[in-house]
């Protein structure tokens, strides 16, 4: 489906959720975000941070598998509403993305494509490390809302990190893409 097709599909969900006061991606960083899917074609995906879905319907529109961690389970149901909707493969997991990124590390090494990180921006820099373990060389580590207030520490040490290669993409409040080299 082209990156316009996706987006139009997805516009009933977009002002939905900005009506409700729903923190999404918005449709110009979802430009962005899902020309890189389609560039990288992942099979695997992870995101921290499911909200209702949106960013997730998005990176899981060119058929990779999802696996998508949220602390809310109200609106972890709501996400799997729409995924089902959407008609996206999505693992929706309940609980503290902190923590189950360390599980997740402990179990499997480079085990994704892409990791997309947009939760609680004072716990980017926490996830780090572990991110960097479940990423596939190659691979790529995004963070949303860069530039906020809690995210200078992540997003220096993702500037400077010996097995990051890093831009930043300035849309909005800012992405930051990491490649795993």
């Amino acid at each position: 489906m082209s990156k316009t097709a996706v987006l139009a599909k997805l516009q009933p969900l977009e002002q939905e959720s900005i009506s409700r006061g729903i923190p999404i991606l918005g449709s110009k960083k979802g430009a962005w975000l899902l020309q890189k899917i389609q560039q990288v074609k992942p099979q695997q995906i992870l995101e921290l941070g499911t909200a209702n879905g949106y960013s997730g319907c998005i990176i899981g529109s060119d058929g990779a598998e999802l696996t998508t961690l949220e602390v809310n389970a109200i609106i972890a149901e709501e996400a799997r509403q729409n995924f089902k909707r959407y008609g996206i493969t999505a693992q929706v997991l309940t609980g503290d993305a902190v923590e189950m990124v360390k599980r997740l590390a402990a179990e499997r090494q480079e085990h994704y494509d892409i990791i997309f990180i947009d939760f609680a921006k004072n716990k980017y820099i926490t996830v780090l490390e572990n991110c960097i373990r479940l990423v596939k060389k190659g691979g790529l580590i995004i963070a949303d809302n860069i530039t906020m207030d809690g995210c200078q520490d992540y997003q220096e040490a993702v500037l400077n990190h010996p097995q990051l290669k890093t831009e930043l993409i300035p849309i909005r409040d800012g992405l930051s893409c990491s490649e795993k080299i």
